[in-house]
């Protein structure tokens, strides 16, 4: 039995909406700085692959990961009283680290400009212009 796509799309942003609240209520102090940025949906609904990203070094993301697989009975009961489905999906937390490789990757590109005052090289530097060849 197929769920069409765009009901599938609802519920895992109506499921992430949920959680993101629900996050907020966890009392594990170890969940303090995650956020959701993510719900990908198996096709029956009956499980739930969450993404999440938290602030802070790789010891500070571990307790987080650690709290929420503490928490999961509760945000799953939660879950179940804020979206109304036939079957809670299973919670599998997942470790999103796109926020922190942003902030690594720009990090580095600051770390690589050039310090004095050279402009970077732009599209059109270093090229000969389309106006100086028609002359």
């Amino acid at each position: 039995m197929g769920v069409s796509a765009k009901r599938h799309q609802r519920v895992a942003d109506a499921i992430q909406e949920a959680l993101a609240e629900i996050l907020r209520r966890v009392k594990d102090p170890r969940v303090g700085m995650a956020a959701v940025t993510g719900v990908d949906l198996s096709p029956d609904l009956r499980h739930a692959r969450v993404r999440i990203s938290v602030i802070g070094d790789e010891a500070e993301r571990q307790r987080t990961m650690e709290g929420l697989e503490h928490a999961r009975g509760f945000i799953r009961s939660e879950l179940g009283r804020a979206v109304r489905l036939r079957h809670v999906p299973e919670l599998d937390f997942r470790l999103d680290d796109s926020a922190a490789y942003s902030v690594r990757i720009a990090q580095i590109l600051r770390e690589i400009r050039p310090s004095d005052d050279v402009p970077a090289p732009g599209p059109d530097r270093g090229e000969a212009s389309g106006e100086e060849e028609a002359h």
